[in-house]
């Protein structure tokens, strides 16, 4: 289908224009976004979100800045590079947060981290690392250690619990 046809399809029946366009270019745009990220879960996400935006705001689209397809894949490709950017961040504070639980020590003493999350499970100490110092939500937790979400939040509920109840011991000595 030819983008002028698309785009009439569209203002008479945007129903009808919107499958026409996830039929015509879904498996266009996981390969744009398949380049960049390793999940096809997460690829499909993109593509998703990239035809939806399109969906959405098909009317500020103009045929004399490019075609449909061009633009889709711009729009798959900045969605793809945007969540291979967070999955890289949340990679390296994963990697922070088991390497905090080992950590070279500073003049002789143990790092702040060490000294308290020293009593947790790893996967505790991970959880409430990110949870904690890095301000994730228990979603993203989940989603960057590749954890059930519900595991997550209650391994996360358990070890708060443990550090709440270790700072109270210290407290009375």
């Amino acid at each position: 289908m030819r983008d002028e046809e698309l785009l009439e399809l569209f203002r008479s029946d945007p129903e009808s224009g919107a499958a026409a366009l996830v039929e015509q270019y879904r498996y266009l745009l996981w390969g744009v976004c398949s380049r960049r990220l390793q999940d096809p879960e997460d690829a499909w996400e993109c593509v998703y979100e990239a035809l939806a935006d399109f969906c959405l705001q098909w009317k500020r689209f103009s045929l004399e800045r490019g075609s449909v397809k061009s633009y889709l894949a711009a729009i798959a490709d900045r969605r793809a590079l945007d969540l291979y950017r967070k999955n890289q961040s949340w990679e390296r504070a994963r990697q922070a947060a088991a390497r905090s639980g080992g950590a070279a020590e500073r003049e002789g003493e143990a790092p702040l981290e060490d000294w308290l999350l020293g009593e947790l499970a790893e996967k505790e100490r991970v959880i409430v690392w990110l949870r904690c110092v890095r301000r994730m939500s228990y979603a993203e937790i989940a989603r960057a250690l590749r954890l059930p979400y519900e595991q997550t939040r209650k391994c996360g509920y358990r070890g708060l619990q443990k550090l709440r109840s270790r700072l109270e011991r210290l407290a009375k000595e």
